[in-house]
């Protein structure tokens, strides 16, 4: 067993607003089988927050399957060897805990909130939960009505409905190709003995980061990791698929639904989170589209023209390339003009240095706002997750604002050229077709129709506008992605990332 000790101070950059925010002091240890423990002290409060995170996500989903790993992760608190789905949930709440499991794009995660005092049996309980999961055939049938019926819910969802689409032409057959839950088809599909040949392939120890946070000392949560994980046996890891290859030429995604504005998204392949250039890219989309009032897209698409409540851009980065992808909602008749000034956007990044107060901003706002990842237990157990997930080292935090700071102008002009790629773009457009003009919208001519897009449209669409975008603006300093996210969080919408 390995074990080291980090600490450091953040800067926020902010001048005579400055904050001071200290890392905590974070301990890492390896166990023999190949467990990855954290423990982060803080005992301010008698409280202890748990996560294990798999090496499981929906990246791994086998094609024709698509949403098992969600799926998988939801039964795992239903029942097992030896307590039943009920007497699990009386457990926590004669403990006064919090349990829940849930999967995103690359991994799954088990997490735990218990006080310090009753810290054995709920984390004998959670790694019940995540060792001897027993799918019983009942928990079964009526997890998988709930994982129907929230796919049905999102086809009420344009936004939801736009994403899902994008992911079916951006990745095809290969990973992150679907929502974390599936497709309707896929889950309908889905039997008890797929959940557990997923469940025997994926969840080992070697695969697993177990990071805690709260009142406890590092000794003492190692003492419990032994007693409870010592003798998980290791076992190899399935291999991921291909990554998908870049489009060759622009393409374009029609969805025929009774709405009042156009849904659209924009984009195309992106990066994985361990790119070197991962720092420029977030300073580049920061002055893009990913600042909210501060970035050009806002400035040209609503301030200026009027055309959209809300625009935003980020870059989704996990185990495998993601996506860079632009969402906006604008009036069906002012779709053309909307692209144009989002394509002038991309362009003009591409080929003009940006300004030094356009650099300095987004360096501001990035460093600033990186202490709040250290708001919470919480915050701190799915930062630390990531951290060790990603390979960023523990020293992360003491080292991001110098790699903010780095980052020149040069940098900028020369990842938006690398990066982004208007001649690959992929546009969906989800809204009333008949009225939304996309005359030489980019790929219009050779555009396809998703097999989704019907004739009919459901009555009972929603017909007000859309601004669901607008709540994700404010997260630009989050380094925001879809892929690979927390799995607390839809793993469509924008969320932290170290």
């Amino acid at each position: 067993m390995r074990a080291v000790i980090l600490a450091g101070t953040l800067s926020t950059g902010l001048g005579d607003r400055a904050l001071a925010a200290k890392a905590p002091p974070v301990e890492r240890m390896v166990l023999d089988n190949g467990v990855v423990l954290l423990v982060i002290p803080q005992h301010d409060l008698p409280m202890v927050v748990v996560s294990a995170l798999v090496d499981g996500g929906s990246r791994l989903d086998p094609d024709g399957k698509e949403g098992l790993a969600s799926l998988t992760a939801s039964l795992l608190p239903e029942g097992t060897a030896k307590r039943t789905a009920e007497e699990i949930h009386e457990t926590v709440d004669f403990l006064g805990a919090k349990l829940s499991a849930a999967a995103g794009d690359d991994y799954s995660a088990v997490t735990l909130m218990t006080l310090e005092k009753d810290l054995p049996a709920s984390l004998d309980l959670l790694v019940d939960v995540l060792r001897n999961p027993a799918f019983p055939k009942d928990e079964f049938g009526r997890k998988k009505e709930e994982a129907l019926g929230g796919i049905e819910a999102d086809e009420q969802d344009p936004g939801a409905i736009a994403s899902r689409e994008f992911r079916k032409k951006l990745f095809g057959k290969g990973p992150y190709r679907a929502p974390t839950a599936g497709w309707a088809d896929s889950v309908k599909a889905l039997t008890a003995n797929d959940v557990a040949a997923f469940y025997r392939a994926t969840y080992h120890p070697n695969r697993t980061i177990v990071v805690v946070s709260g009142d406890i000392t590092p000794k003492a949560m190692l003492a419990l990791a032994n007693q409870l994980l010592g003798d998980w046996k290791a076992a190899d890891a399935p291999l991921d698929g291909p990554p998908p290859k870049p489009l060759t030429q622009k393409d374009v995604v029609r969805i025929d639904r009774d709405l009042t504005q156009a849904n659209l998204i924009w984009g195309h392949l992106g990066t994985t989170r361990e790119d070197p250039d991962w720092y420029a890219l977030q300073v580049m989309n920061y002055i893009l589209g990913g600042g909210g009032f501060s970035s050009r897209m806002m400035s040209s698409i609503r301030t200026e023209a009027g055309l959209a409540y809300s625009v935003f851009s980020y870059f989704s980065g996990g185990k495998l390339p993601g996506s860079f992808q632009v969402t906006l909602q604008t009036k069906s008749a002012s779709t053309r003009e909307a692209l144009d000034r989002l394509e002038r956007e991309v362009a003009r990044i591409r080929e003009q240095p940006v300004s030094d107060d356009e650099l300095s901003q987004a360096k501001k706002y990035l460093t600033g706002s990186f202490p709040m990842r250290f708001d919470s237990n919480g915050d701190m157990v799915s930062f630390y997750s990531q951290v060790e997930y990603f390979h960023l080292g523990l020293d992360y935090p003491e080292r991001y604002e110098g790699l903010i700071e780095s980052v020149t102008k040069d940098d900028i002009q020369r990842v938006a050229t690398k990066y982004l790629h208007p001649e690959q773009a992929i546009l969906v457009v989800v809204g009333d077709q008949e009225k939304i003009d996309l005359e030489n919208a980019p790929g219009a001519a050779g555009g396809t129709k998703s097999a989704d897009d019907k004739a009919t449209k459901p009555a009972n669409a929603a017909k007000t506008p859309d601004d669901k975008a607008a709540k994700s603006a404010k997260a630009a300093d989050d380094e925001t992605t879809t892929s690979g996210d927390a799995p607390k969080a839809a793993e469509d919408k924008p969320t932290k990332r170290p």
